[in-house]
């Protein structure tokens, strides 16, 4: 029971001081000119929390079979991490894709257990075959340290453009192609939708922090999956828009120390009581 206890504080403590480094490509970035390069400087993300995608929206999976959004929100407790790329991206799209492999190895929990991720290219020449050799290669990777874990969850789709552009439209992506390099010009950013199709976080980067991404997940699930300790750190953050982060949520905080010291008094002025008890007890004096 009270190792426990001693793991809870461990966690806590390990989980309030801990920092995530990252390795981001930021549309807002500038050079030493403080411009935008012109190839991005009309990339930037809109951000549109809250708003709910087309789940009729049809695309082809990596088998080529014909699919909707829907088919992947079956689940009222389950969020989906969602990611638009293209496949034969030579650089950003695999640096992206890289650093969300690498923090789904490092989670506790599975892709297709606790939540589904969804790849959608944005080009839309790009076909199903292309789509699958992807997905083989990642779910290969995925799963080569672990025989636990399997390919459920990992899905790869291509689509037409008036479908492509309607998704992006609705969380804010933008994106274009570049003739002269023959390349798609476009942020990295990944997207955490809820069970019901709602836009409930922006994970900024080719690469972020498992705490990140966890309180993420739980916050879109509204907080139905995940341990008790999961929750319990939920609880003790709160997204702060402003700083695209979860930051300590002092009001809850002040809840917790309130009642751990509610629940001293009571464990002193009981022990009190007891001792009081016993004294008269020893004098007689019942």
């Amino acid at each position: 029971m009270y190792s426990s206890y001693y793991k809870l504080i461990i966690f806590l403590i390990l989980f309030i001081f801990s920092g995530n480094v990252l390795f981001s490509y930021d549309p807002s970035y500038t050079e030493s000119n403080n411009e935008l390069p012109n190839e991005i400087v009309d990339m930037k993300i809109v951000e549109k929390y809250g708003n709910k995608i087309n789940l009729d929206l049809e695309f082809k999976n990596e088998q080529g079979q014909k699919v909707t959004l829907k088919d992947y929100f079956k689940s009222t407790d389950k969020p989906v991490f969602l990611t638009i790329i293209y496949y034969r991206c030579p650089t950003l799209c695999n640096f992206h894709l890289n650093g969300i492999s690498k923090v789904f190895k490092s989670l506790d929990w599975t892709v297709g257990k606790e939540f589904e991720f969804v790849a959608v290219s944005m080009d839309p020449n790009e076909t199903a075959d292309l789509a699958s050799k992807k997905r083989e290669a990642y779910v290969m990777d995925y799963i080569k340290d672990n025989p636990k874990r399997s390919g459920d969850g990992w899905h790869f789709l291509t689509g037409q453009e008036p479908q492509i552009k309607e998704l992006a439209d609705s969380v804010g992506f933008k994106y274009k192609w570049n003739a002269p390099v023959k390349q798609w010009i476009h942020p990295a950013v990944a997207y955490i939708i809820t069970p019901d199709g709602k836009v409930s976080r922006y994970l900024h980067g080719i690469e972020f922090g498992d705490r990140e991404l966890k309180l993420s997940l739980m916050d879109a699930a509204n907080g139905k999956i995940g341990s008790f300790i999961d929750k319990f750190a939920l609880f003790c953050f709160q997204f702060d828009p402003n700083k695209n982060k979860y930051t300590l949520y002092a009001y809850n905080l002040m809840r917790i120390g309130g009642a751990i010291t509610v629940i001293l008094m009571a464990v002193f002025l009981f022990m009190f009581w007891r001792l009081q008890m016993k004294n008269t007890i020893t004098k007689g004096e019942f």
